[in-house]
């Protein structure tokens, strides 16, 4: 024949609505009585409301965004990994190693190459002198990059390039979440 089991005896709680201490009569019981039960259920209805409310206006707020905005966050993310994929090198133009600013450089600008703006092999890890004050510093930026990638990828950089339809918010999005989850992974790769 089986013992009779004590009911379980529970540490006393907070109550959520009204803030009372109270012993619990189930593991997860949250407020103290059926009264307070009424008003915390009317109250988290109200709080689901106002978070699906936010919701939507989150995502109405993000469709008028201009697509200059996408262009931006993943233009963030891609030089976030070039910093950290190159945070060991020194400056890909002067061969420098100091406390200042570095920038993710493009060999090939940006604006005369668009369809290389997310191209590993054209943007490097450059100071903010030889960014800003001395335009890429292309004369010593060559030699320099042909050293890192190779003469053969170097002529694929220079050579035509194919022209890329136009990008929209979608593939922003994409570039940017490739970016972060590299960069990421980059990290746990050298904390390891």
């Amino acid at each position: 024949m089986k013992k009779p089991t004590k009911p379980k005896q529970y540490k006393d709680k907070v109550c959520a609505q009204c803030g009372t201490t109270f012993t619990p009569e189930k593991y997860l019981q949250k407020v103290c009585g059926p009264l307070c039960a009424m008003h915390y259920q009317r109250d988290a209805r109200k709080r689901q409301e106002e978070r699906v409310r936010k919701d939507k206006l989150k995502i109405r707020k993000l469709a008028v965004k201009p697509l200059r905005y996408f262009i931006n966050l993943a233009q963030t993310e891609f030089n976030a990994y070039i910093r950290e994929r190159d945070a060991d090198d020194p400056c890909i133009s002067c061969g420098r190693h100091h406390e200042g600013q570095y920038h993710a450089g493009h060999y090939r600008t940006v604006g005369s190459n668009p369809e290389l703006r997310f191209d590993e092999d054209n943007c490097h890890k450059q100071c903010s002198v030889c960014n800003n004050f001395k335009s890429a510093n292309l004369a010593e930026y060559r030699p320099n990059l042909i050293a890192k990638i190779g003469q053969a990828r170097f002529d694929r950089l220079i050579g035509p390039t194919p022209k890329v339809g136009k990008l929209g918010r979608s593939d922003y999005e994409r570039i940017r979440d490739t970016y972060k989850a590299k960069r990421k992974a980059l990290k746990q790769e050298k904390a390891a």
